[in-house]
């Protein structure tokens, strides 16, 4: 019996995949052939990819036919670096072929062995039975064969096991020769698991990594129908990996958990001020981004499979398509992806739909008549689906029409944003300045204080073509004094603006003025707006824009 039969090459393949902003967590099953009981051998898995951390290593038995008592890391080259060592590889080759015909022999001697056995048990009578050294009796004719059976059954498990390891170092022995051949020196990582056998059965170890070279980032596609009277947001994450191996037929998971800032607070610093020396801040600021994972420990704990029921709604045509389950942790949010799917590692961008949300809409035009005679489209959208929304960028369709790109922030149940459309021709703006006068004291007056009027107009106007009335907001800009030798008078404010708290708060704070109306379809609405600057006539007042 060879060495190696403690040694077995397991298949396995990758189960569910993890990924945070920078990084994945890989969940590999790693199938091992039922072993003797009561024996100690090495599980190999390989290869694993180099961009797996070391330390995050863990792994979890499934079942309790083996007990896993020690892991280890090896890095090696997947093919010899020259050619000179091609021809000791080709020897290695031969003589294991050799092997494998002596292993193959001796599978077909016990296959034999278990045949004639059976055929032994097929005949019934005393002579047979004399002839070939067989109890006398029935009954221990049959426990005699039930034993036999199984010494067999475990001798050829055994001589599978030798088989399986020759094909092993057979077929890597081939590649090392293709790749000296080809001068290729690819470095791979392999895990040697040890285990202790306590039953006689098949079991399944999953391992899990940790992989730096992945990432996702949510991205949106904004959906308004053409009468503004409804938005679906159909919300998928960008996947994009090349962590070293591909990602074939996996549960995948997107999270926005960061591992790899940590989990600890910085420590509170200590300041001393010393006399005639000069201080220096040493510590500097670090820029809040995904930085590369310095810290091996910080391993996240393997994720608990979470697999929610999916209520099917029998409909009338069709059946729902399934949908990502969303588990939103208050501090992370995952998204669970339907089905199994594949991410090649080619950094590529691969999106999955996670959800399609339809949002309560408010549309508006939106106009600062003294900056721009266009009416600009936009419309507060409020969340009310049970998933969250993540900040990312957005493509905006109204109806059809491809609007452009723009971004999407942060939203939980009930929380509202403004979402900018683009300009509404249908709503004609014309902007002009009523006066624009100054007044000086003459020579004979008592007064040496000059002012300065202006007045404007906007005068808005919905096309006869429009298909309903619109709500308009106008928004404009009126000074705001910072020097005691200018006093500001606002004038002609027509019709009333906005008295909110907030617009009240805003007026006083910013000299900010808002309007809100509708307009009917042909109907014409003007706003006015004024204000007199009073200051000594030796001065020369600026209004200027921040």
């Amino acid at each position: 019996m060879l060495a190696q039969q403690q040694v077995v090459h397991a298949d396995s393949s990758i189960d569910r995949v993890t990924v945070y902003p920078g990084f994945a967590l890989v969940e590999r099953i790693v199938d091992i052939p039922a072993q003797e009981s009561y024996s100690d051998f090495t599980v190999v898995v390989s290869p694993l990819p180099m961009s797996a951390q070391p330390s995050s290593f863990q792994t979890q038995v499934v079942g309790e036919a083996l007990a896993v008592q020690g892991l280890e890391l090896r890095s090696r080259m997947s093919s010899v670096a020259n050619l000179a060592q091609a021809g000791k590889l080709e020897q290695q080759l031969f003589a294991l072929k050799e092997q494998m015909i002596d292993a193959d022999a001796d599978k077909a001697g016990v296959m034999l062995q278990m045949k004639a056995l059976q055929n032994m048990a097929d005949y019934e009578n005393q002579a047979s039975a004399a002839t070939w050294g067989l109890p006398d009796s029935v009954a221990e004719r049959l426990e005699f064969f039930g034993q036999q059976m199984a010494k067999y059954d475990v001798a050829l498990r055994t001589k599978q096991l030798v088989i399986d390891e020759i094909k092993h170092q057979i077929s890597d022995i081939d590649l090392q020769i293709n790749g000296a051949r080809k001068d290729s020196g690819e470095r791979i990582r392999e895990a040697r698991i040890h285990c202790f056998a306590q039953l006689l059965e098949p079991s399944q170890i999953r391992l899990t990594y940790l992989v730096s070279g992945a990432q996702w980032l949510p991205a949106y596609d904004v959906r308004i129908s053409p009468d503004l009277s409804g938005v679906n947001v159909s919300s998928m994450g960008q996947v994009n990996q090349y962590t070293g191996e591909d990602w074939r037929q996996v549960s995948l998971i997107l999270s926005t958990s960061m591992p790899q800032i940590g989990l600890d607070p910085p420590a509170v610093p200590r300041r001393i001020v010393n006399s005639n020396e000069r201080l220096q801040d040493r510590a500097g600021l670090s820029s809040l981004g995904y930085a590369d994972f310095a810290n091996d420990s910080m391993a996240p704990s393997t994720l608990e499979s979470r697999r929610s029921e999916v209520v099917e709604e029998e409909l009338a045509e069709y059946e729902a398509a399934p949908i990502a389950i969303a588990t939103d942790y208050g501090i992370t949010t995952q998204f669970l992806m339907p089905g199994k799917v594949d991410v090649a590692m080619n950094g590529e961008a691969h999106r999955f739909s996670i959800r399609t949300i339809p949002l309560e809409v408010s549309p508006e035009r939106y106009i600062v008549p003294s900056k721009s005679e266009h009416a600009y489209l936009r419309a507060e959208v409020k969340h009310t689906g049970d998933s969250v929304l993540l900040a990312g960028k957005a493509k905006i369709f109204l109806g059809p029409d491809y609007l452009g790109e723009s971004t999407f922030p942060l939203l939980r149940t009930n929380d509202t944003t403004m979402l900018n459309l683009g300009i509404d021709p249908n709503l004609e703006v014309n902007f002009e300045t009523l006066e624009d006068y100054r007044d000086d004291p003459g020579s004979f007056s008592l007064s040496s204080t000059s002012t300065i009027t202006r007045r404007y107009r906007a005068s808005l106007r919905l096309s006869p073509a429009a298909q309903s009335k619109i709500v308009v907001v106008v928004e404009e800009g009126l000074p705001i004094s910072t020097s005691d030798s200018v006093e500001v008078e606002v004038l002609d404010i027509v019709p009333d603006a906005v008295a909110s708290e907030d617009a009240l708060n805003e007026r006083l704070e910013k000299g900010l003025y808002r309007w809100s109306f509708s307009l009917h379809p042909g109907e014409t609405k003007a706003v006015r707006w004024g204000y007199e600057l009073s200051f000594d006539e030796d001065s020369i007042p600026s209004v200027r824009e921040k």
